[in-house]
């Protein structure tokens, strides 16, 4: 199942919730912004299946190059959550994006900027 990314309006930088039953094909969160970086303020990861997630950085949909946070072993029904400060920069030109070794229903919720 493809990933659902909302993202309400803000002032400032962005909020992004994304939802998925299925983030095991390397799903994307935020794509990139040609020139600029993510910087994450705030990121929180829901998941109601015991399953391994990673939050990563790539050049292209699909593949993490650089694994920013985890694996994370999550049981069933569990959350964790982060405030970065300072700021948890992404390179230059890269998504962010999130994968799992199984399937389950996530919902990653994360702020930020793009600078």
């Amino acid at each position: 199942m493809a990933i659902v990314v909302t993202s309400p309006t803000v002032k400032v930088g962005f909020i992004a919730n994304a939802v998925s039953a299925d983030i095991q094909a390397c799903e994307t969160i935020l794509a990139k912004t040609t020139g600029k970086r993510i910087k994450l303020k705030h990121l929180t990861i829901n998941s109601t299946a015991a399953i391994s997630i990673w939050i990563g950085e790539g050049a292209a949909a699909g593949t993490i190059d650089n694994n920013l946070i985890g694996p994370l072993d999550f049981a069933a029904l569990q959350t964790m959550q982060w405030n970065f400060w300072p700021l948890l920069e992404l390179t230059s030109d890269y998504l962010l994006l999130c994968d799992a070794d199984g399937a389950g229903q996530v919902c990653i919720f994360c702020q930020g900027y793009i600078e």
